[in-house]
Parts: C-alpha cells; sequence; structure tokens
C-alpha cells in the first residue's frame, strides 16, 4: 500500500462512506465537501472540484476495437493522459472495459514501476530542483496508483459478474435439460408464445403493421388477414 500523501485528513474506507461524511460536516462547517480517492487507497474529503468519473458505457465497439488493438507506445499514451483526466472520452471509457483492463493494469504498473526507478536514482540528489521534481514526481505516481486502484476494482466486479452469469447459464442448462430441449429451444418457444398473446390482445393493431409491411413489398394479404381488416372496416 503507498503511503498516504495527507496523513493527517480523516479517510472513509469507500465512496459511499465518504459522501455520507462529507455531508454531516459539511452542515458543521457550512461549506460543501467532496470525496476523492487517495493513492493509499481510502477515500478523503476536498473543497475542491473532484474529477467527474468515467463513464464505461461511454464506450463504443469502435472505441474498445481500436484500444486492443493500437501499438503499445500509442497505448501507453492514452494511459498517461487519463491518468491526467485528460483524453479522448471515449477511449478513456473503453480503457475500462474488460478487453482492455488487463493491458490497462499492465501499463500503470510499468508506468509507476518507472517513476519509482526514477525517484530512486535521485534519491541522493539534494538540490532544489531535484526536490521540485520530486515532488511533480511523487504526484504523477499517486495520480496512476488510483488508476491502477481502479482498474483492480473493475476487474474485481467483472470478474464477480462473470461468475453470476455462469450461474445463471447452468441453471438455464440444467432446466432445459429436464423439459428434454437446449436453453435456444425453450427460449424460442417461450418466444413464439409471447407472440401469440400478443397478437390476441392487439390482434387489429397487429393486422393494420402487417398489411403495411406487405404494401411496401407490393405484395398482397393473408386471406385471413384481409378478412378480418374487412370485417372491423380497416381501409
Amino acid at each position: 500500500m503507498t503511503a498516504c500523501p495527507n496523513p493527517t485528513k480523516s479517510r472513509y474506507a469507500t465512496r459511499e462512506a465518504a459522501e455520507t461524511a462529507a455531508r454531516r460536516v459539511a452542515l458543521r462547517i457550512e461549506a460543501p465537501l467532496r470525496p476523492y480517492e487517495c493513492a493509499c487507497t481510502w477515500w478523503h474529503l476536498t473543497k475542491n472540484l473532484p474529477e467527474r468519473p468515467v463513464d464505461v458505457s461511454a464506450a463504443t465497439r469502435h472505441d474498445i476495437e481500436f484500444l486492443n488493438v493500437l501499438p503499445d507506445i500509442d497505448f501507453r499514451e492514452v494511459v498517461v493522459r487519463d491518468a491526467d483526466g485528460q483524453g479522448d472520452p471515449g477511449q478513456r471509457a473503453a480503457l475500462r472495459h474488460h478487453r482492455n483492463q488487463v493491458r490497462w493494469k499492465k501499463q500503470l504498473g510499468q508506468l509507476i514501476a518507472d517513476v519509482e526507478e526514477q525517484l530512486k536514482d535521485r534519491r541522493g540528489d539534494k538540490s532544489l530542483a531535484s526536490h521540485d521534481w520530486a515532488k511533480r514526481a511523487t504526484g504523477y505516481r499517486d495520480s496512476l496508483i488510483v488508476r491502477l486502484n481502479e482498474c483492480k476494482r473493475l476487474r474485481a466486479a467483472d470478474h464477480a459478474q462473470a461468475i453470476v452469469n455462469q450461474e445463471h447459464r447452468r441453471r438455464d442448462a440444467e432446466i432445459a435439460a429436464a423439459a428434454g430441449a437446449t436453453v435456444k429451444e425453450l427460449r424460442a418457444a417461450a418466444g413464439e408464445i409471447a407472440v401469440q398473446r400478443l397478437i390476441a390482445a392487439h390482434g387489429p393493431e397487429f393486422d393494420d403493421y402487417l398489411a403495411e409491411e406487405y404494401a411496401v413489398l407490393g405484395i398482397s394479404l393473408p386471406a385471413r388477414v384481409e378478412r378480418h381488416r374487412r370485417e372491423r372496416g380497416a381501409a
């Protein structure tokens, strides 16, 4: 675990706990507080505007595939910009897609190792310039660690969801086997029954839609549908 750069600040294990504390403290100090994740993996409160969370659902198929085949040197640049809160929104979201998480985690690890190696190499330099550089480098490393922690959480959540999905598939397969069919066949049968129920409940509306589609194709309606429409006076 990385040492906290703000060890005197109150810390909270989750965002939800930090948000609850923020509402409570804000009433006392009469100022809004917002939670932010620290490199130490805890959550703190700040008066500054926090970074807006990346919407993972904003990633398009193109974004996901683009990052998936991007050369390492270009992928690294996407990771660096994301750590600074910059970059294309779609690409930032695609980083967090399960297909790119392993590569994202690897690049973050390499970047963190690079910074720590440079800090180690310059440890003996006591100049003011080196001190300023070390402060900036440490801040950059901490931002990378925050992203690494986010990546780990997303991977854990996706893994948990995959287990749930596997359980659902296993249960569906057992039900289908008991019925002497496949899951695909059961779903097809359920769909056919649902369509018949829908037609029974909204027959006239279904006939009108059907007539419109037949007219587009320029073909004649089935006699049954034509008779039903005549009986209710449809055009």
